[in-house]
């Protein structure tokens, strides 16, 4: 019994874990950054790692932003992204922008950053 809830537990810390603690190298970045660094390098990939339905619903998104889901990330990251990329995730939830920097270093990205703003209220034409 004692062993079955110290499994419990292990799990419950590694869950916590995986959507707390940020992934090395992740660089956090704020909108007006963002606007600049599109200007520089115009090659750089926004991702979007919203469910569907709440990528649509939202009229407001990035303009040429990828929706990729947190869900489907490790199976389809490859038809939208590579790993040579400079890639910037946006999510509202924190938790889900850092599984989502895990789930690209684990398929081999290095240049990585986390949106920290929501740029629609700085800069809404972004």
């Amino acid at each position: 019994m004692l062993y079955l809830f110290c499994f419990f537990v292990g799990m419950i810390l590694i869950y916590a874990y995986r959507r707390s603690v940020p992934v090395n190298g992740l660089k956090l970045m704020k909108c007006s950054e963002l606007v600049q660094a599109k200007q520089e390098r115009p090659h750089l990939k926004v991702l979007d790692v919203r469910d569907v339905s709440e990528y649509t619903a939202d009229v407001s998104h990035i303009k040429e932003s990828v929706n990729i889901s947190l869900g489907r990330l490790p199976f389809v990251w490859d038809k939208e992204l590579s790993p040579d990329d400079e890639v910037i995730i946006v999510s509202p939830k924190w938790s889900d922008g850092i599984l989502a920097a895990r789930k690209l270093k684990k398929a081999g990205f290095t240049s990585l950053s986390y949106l920290t703003d929501d740029c629609q209220r700085c800069c809404p034409n972004s």
